[in-house]
């Protein structure tokens, strides 16, 4: 199906939108949306990470809420967009964390001492000319009492590629 530049324009509207009101609220969560300027004037490439600041608790597990995205802005057609993210957590005693709905998990080993724990890369990448990939799940950490508190962190790499130019573009952006 053939994406219109109408609705095209309309999908990285709604997008904006979201992050802007997730900037609204920042008890509740945090964000950042970071630009860059691709050279020869050919548009700019946002990474935009957002995560809840206060998890839930469900069970054993302290959980939190993100979303990651990567946007273009500009004129040229895209081969690729890509969003690659990943969350790391300072954890202990056998505590686990996995950044998306439980699947993949990555743990420490038995200990008192605090090690930091990065879950394996995730991306979605999207090939059909559209100017936005996106990707929202949860961080899951348990058990809770070998969680640091306030030591989670999500980290989004957004990646262009643009026809007609022979290399890719990146930025990162983290909460």
């Amino acid at each position: 199906m053939k994406m219109t530049k109408s609705f095209q324009r309309l999908a990285s509207i709604v997008l904006a939108l979201t992050f802007m009101l997730a900037l609204m609220i920042p008890a509740s969560a945090t964000s950042q949306a970071k630009k860059y300027t691709i050279p020869g004037k050919q548009g700019t490439l946002t990474s935009n990470a957002w995560r809840q600041v206060i998890h839930t608790t469900s069970g054993n597990t302290y959980q939190w809420d993100y979303q990651v995205s990567a946007v273009y802005t500009g004129e040229k057609k895209v081969e690729y967009i890509q969003t690659t993210w990943y969350a790391s957590a300072q954890l202990r005693n056998g505590a686990n964390i996995s950044a998306n709905a439980g699947l993949d998990s990555v743990g420490v080993g038995v200990g008192t001492s605090w090690q930091l724990v990065k879950t394996k890369k995730k991306y979605w990448k999207n090939t059909k000319g559209q100017k936005i990939a996106d990707y929202g799940s949860n961080v899951v950490v348990g058990p809770r009492k070998s969680y640091r508190e306030g030591s989670i962190n999500l980290y989004n790499t957004a990646t262009v590629k643009l026809k007609g130019d022979p290399k890719p573009y990146s930025i990162s952006a983290g909460v």
